[in-house]
């Protein structure tokens, strides 16, 4: 069934999510994106999931992955992000319990528990990560599955900046949220949740608005004979690309997809683009706090990835759900 929306403030997903979640009669819900080509048998993974949890799992997210990094640099960079999220860190946070900042896709919920929580946060531009922390906080979890979502990321810098820009100041939303009692937030989520908010959150936005300066400092301490930075300062600077650049050449191998061992060689010179996004996300988070800026799909060419062949035996779904898991 169609929904059409009043043309009424505000004009964001959220917003729509929740008048689906409103007329919604089944016992899970799950949401996708209009680009979206999920995998064949993540249904069955994630019912699978449920059915093998506890009351207190209230999501299974599916991983998300880009089928079209090969257009452009831009692509590659995005589709390396991607895998470093859906298969390293969000299996990770989900193993230990602890809350997940959702991808805005690919999502799968109880519809009860969604209800109970009040739903999304019409007014939020990353209604998906504020979500997965309020579900931590009404002491729920979230779990993943294997078969993923193929998605188009974007490929022009415009593009890329519109939804980064989007992106981070939903993230500011959020943070500004959870901080106004982060004392009680800390009590709600216990406090290994709240520090792996931190970690991921808190780090995540400082780490944007931090990546641009410091690029500059390294050029010109490298380039110029000024020193600006210690023995040790280099090092530690230097580090810390070598471990972001390893994360994507695993993520590669988790992924099978070469795209991202390629990427990882030039992610030091992508990461200072999220500082230009960082501060026009700023100025948007005072001005336009709730504006959605669109992202145009459509506009480059997608690998095929066709559905593999059903299996010549009988497979449950518990069986799929335990390999989603693994």
């Amino acid at each position: 069934e169609v929904v059409i929306l009043s043309p009424t403030a505000p004009r964001t997903k959220p917003k729509a999510l929740n008048v689906g979640l409103a007329r919604a009669r089944g016992a899970y819900i799950t949401v996708f994106d209009a680009e979206d080509r999920p995998h064949p048998q993540q249904l069955r993974a994630a019912l699978a999931v449920f059915e093998d949890g506890d009351d207190a799992l209230a999501c299974v997210q599916a991983p998300l992955a880009i089928d079209n990094a090969e257009e452009t640099w831009l692509a590659r960079q995005f589709a390396a992000e991607y895998a470093i999220q859906f298969r390293e860190i969000l299996p990770l946070l989900a193993r230990h319990h602890l809350p997940l900042p959702l991808g805005g896709s690919s999502n799968h919920f109880r519809t009860d528990v969604l209800r109970s929580i009040g739903g999304w946060d019409s007014y939020n531009v990353t209604e998906d990560a504020d979500l997965g922390f309020r579900l931590a906080r009404d002491g729920y979890h979230s779990g993943v599955i294997g078969p993923p979502t193929w998605e188009e990321a974007p490929v022009t810098l415009n593009a890329w900046l519109d939804q980064r820009t989007r992106w981070i100041k939903g993230h500011m939303q959020t943070w500004l949220m959870l901080m106004r009692n982060p004392f009680r937030v800390s009590a709600e989520m216990g406090w290994r949740a709240f520090a792996a908010m931190h970690l991921t959150l808190t780090t995540g936005l400082v780490a944007a608005f931090v990546h641009g300066p410091l690029a500059c400092i390294l050029l010109i301490d490298m380039l110029s004979p000024y020193s600006l930075l210690t023995r040790v300062d280099f090092v530690l600077a230097l580090s810390g690309y070598c471990v972001s650049m390893f994360a994507a050449l695993s993520a590669c191998a988790l992924s099978n997809n070469l795209s991202h061992a390629r990427a990882a060689l030039t992610m030091p010179a992508y990461w200072p683009l999220s500082s230009i996004a960082a501060y026009r996300a700023l100025f948007a988070l005072i001005f336009r706090p709730h504006r959605w800026a669109k992202t145009a799909h459509g506009v480059s060419l997608r690998r095929r990835y066709d559905a593999p062949a059903p299996p010549k035996r009988h497979v449950s779904a518990s069986t799929l759900g335990a390999r989603g898991r693994a």
